[in-house]
């Protein structure tokens, strides 16, 4: 007979410390709840203090897997108390004589269904309820304090336990969503983000609504797109990818050498270097031509002050000669030759800007774009 993938091992294979970690978590909890039973059996406290079976289930949850959803503090003591107390429920209420037999399956069933409700689904509160049933069916009748105590109080405890457990070996839990910062400062191509309800769709495609939340998995997807991303671009530097064929002018160039440069390359701006080859600004092609069209439309004032030249019978003074230093600003991005490409990518993301400038060693060795950036991409 040949098995299908179900009948595969489905859970990787744990390291040796996560075994240790592990084992050791859950027995100390269990160490820790048997000593509040004798603490409560030696002081006379009322009710019938004693383990029961499913806490050990629990401790699994809590030590083995403590990032599902299913084995966060709300789910364990609140599934477990919310089973117990639809149990003991059923168990007062139900004709023993009639339908005992169908005993178990009503309080499982509807352990299952108010867990659901209370958004507190925990697979242990399932055994908690079938436990009550068959206790009751053997004429064991739990009072409704037993919910609250050993059930609730000791699930309580091991929770308690497992937040500082796991804290101490460097774990997250219970559960935090990511810091909105961090996520800020990942790295990732520009794409549209998937909406609430475009994850919830996946999880519900492939029937993972109970093992994951929305919002993590949107984490994981961002997750494995930094990742794609640093394999992808991280042994690519800026210089591979860089235009070396540059276009650029002097400080002292004229408008004249600067329109013609515009005119001849298809640029949007030109670097502006010094003679050992130093970037020092740009200059935009849209601000050489506010440059002129305000030359050829003066102002009220300008007017005025030639009419009074001219009033005096001399010729007005000539405008000062404008050069590429007088349209200069600063360089908008600049990089160094082994900068990784990945570096970029977020901020040509968000950022507009016609280039990046590439160094090497002080000196401009090449412009990169958001054309080279998309030839890399084919690739």
């Amino acid at each position: 007979m040949q098995l299908g993938n179900g009948w595969k091992p489905a859970v990787a294979p744990a390291a040796r410390l996560d075994v240790l970690r592990v084992g050791l978590g859950a027995g100390l909890g269990l160490v820790l709840a048997a000593a509040l039973v004798q603490l409560a059996l030696w002081a006379g406290w009322q009710g019938s203090w004693a383990l029961f079976a499913p806490l050990g289930a629990t401790a699994v949850l809590v030590f083995a897997v403590h990032t599902g959803p299913l084995s966060q503090p709300w789910s364990c003591v609140v599934g477990n108390t919310v089973a117990a107390l639809w149990a003991l429920l059923v168990v007062r209420w139900w004709p023993q004589q009639a339908l005992g037999w169908l005993l178990p399956a009503v309080a499982v069933g509807g352990a299952i269904a108010w867990m659901q409700i209370t958004r507190a689904l925990h697979p242990p509160g399932g055994a908690v309820a079938l436990l009550l049933a068959l206790e009751a069916q053997h004429g064991v009748l739990h009072g409704w304090s037993y919910a609250l105590a050993p059930i609730g109080l000791l699930t309580l405890v091991l929770v308690l336990l497992g937040v500082a457990y796991h804290r101490a070996w460097g774990k997250h839990y219970p559960l935090q969503p990511a810091a909105p910062a961090a996520a800020a400062k990942a790295q990732h191509l520009p794409s549209d983000d998937l909406s609430q309800a475009d994850l919830q769709a996946l999880l519900a495609r492939f029937d993972q609504d109970y093992n994951l939340t929305a919002q993590e998995l949107g984490q994981l997807v961002r997750a494995a797109e930094e990742q794609a991303i640093a394999r992808r671009f991280g042994s690519v530097r800026c210089g591979q990818v860089m235009s070396a064929r540059l276009w650029t002018c002097g400080p002292q160039d004229g408008l004249g050498q600067l329109a013609a440069q515009f005119q001849q390359h298809p640029i949007k701006s030109l670097p502006v270097v010094d003679a050992q080859g130093r970037l020092l600004g740009v200059v935009a092609r849209g601000a050489l031509f506010d440059w002129l069209w305000q030359q050829r439309q003066p102002d009220a004032e300008a007017r005025r002050q030639r009419r009074t030249w001219r009033l005096w019978g001399k010729k007005p003074p000539a405008a000062a000669p404008a050069c590429a230093a007088d349209l200069m600003q600063a360089a908008p991005l600049t990089v160094q030759d082994d900068t990784p490409v990945a570096e970029l990518l977020e901020t040509l993301a968000v950022h507009t800007v016609p280039f990046v400038a590439v160094l090497r060693q002080g000196q401009l060795a090449g412009l990169i774009t958001r054309t080279d950036i998309m030839r890399i991409l084919l690739r």
